[in-house]
């Protein structure tokens, strides 16, 4: 009995641990977002698709997403369960709420002067990768995007580092691709968009000496413990 009283605690306090993650991950891209310096890889595509459809940047997020789980289902296969699946659909569409709720919460928070707008995404990477790490530590489920790059770094054999970054290279193609043939110029790619993957990564690592994380695992290897 005690057993299970302590396996339903820990259970309550990752899902608590991760839905703040989210809401921190959440207020981040809302923050870099305000700067009007470029947009974080990871979001890239759901905010062209945002700007071009007029749809709010969190559903377009979770529109996005269901190309990143039919992408893990191809990879993974019966490794990718159904409760995989489900547990980040949901997760997907609470994120998608959180950022929405985050715009509204921070969207008044932008900066005329371009140092301030410095700083501000200096912080907004701050914030956004300690709610990335934060759902890390829960080991509940990963979100989406990075269920996606760890499905190819186990396909391929490739390092997490190594793929991470070729896979933001892609949604920075995809992005430019997308604005350029719908808005006919380039939007969301800035000098911002570098120094988020250079901000966000370091950010994590030293979240990640301090917290001593786990290295990352597959999604379905999450939810297996």
């Amino acid at each position: 009995m005690n057993q299970e009283r302590k396996g339903g605690s820990s259970l309550f306090l990752r899902c608590v641990l991760c839905l703040i993650g989210m809401f921190l991950y959440a207020c981040g891209v809302i923050l870099t977002k305000n700067c009007d310096l470029g947009i974080s890889p990871i979001t890239s595509v759901a905010y062209a698709m945002s700007l071009i459809s007029g749809i709010s940047l969190g559903w377009c997020t979770s529109l996005f997403n269901i190309a990143l789980f039919i992408l893990q289902k191809a990879l993974l296969r019966s490794r990718y369960t159904w409760r995989t699946l489900l547990s980040q659909a949901v997760m997907s569409i609470l994120f998608s709420i959180f950022i929405d709720s985050a715009g509204i919460l921070l969207g008044n928070i932008c900066p005329s002067a371009y140092a301030s707008r410095i700083l501000l995404f200096v912080f907004g990477c701050f914030v956004l990768a300690a709610g990335m790490n934060l759902i890390l530590h829960a080991k509940f489920v990963v979100l989406p995007a990075e269920g996606a790059v760890t499905a190819i770094q186990n396909k391929s054999g490739l390092s997490f580092g190594t793929t991470k970054i070729a896979f933001d290279a892609v949604m920075v193609f995809l992005t430019i691709v997308l604005t350029i043939v719908f808005l006919h110029q380039i939007k969301g790619i800035r000098e911002g968009t570098i120094l988020a993957v250079i901000l966000i990564g370091n950010f994590s690592r030293l979240f990640t000496r301090k917290g001593k994380l786990a290295k990352s695992t597959s999604p379905s290897e999450l939810l297996e413990e």
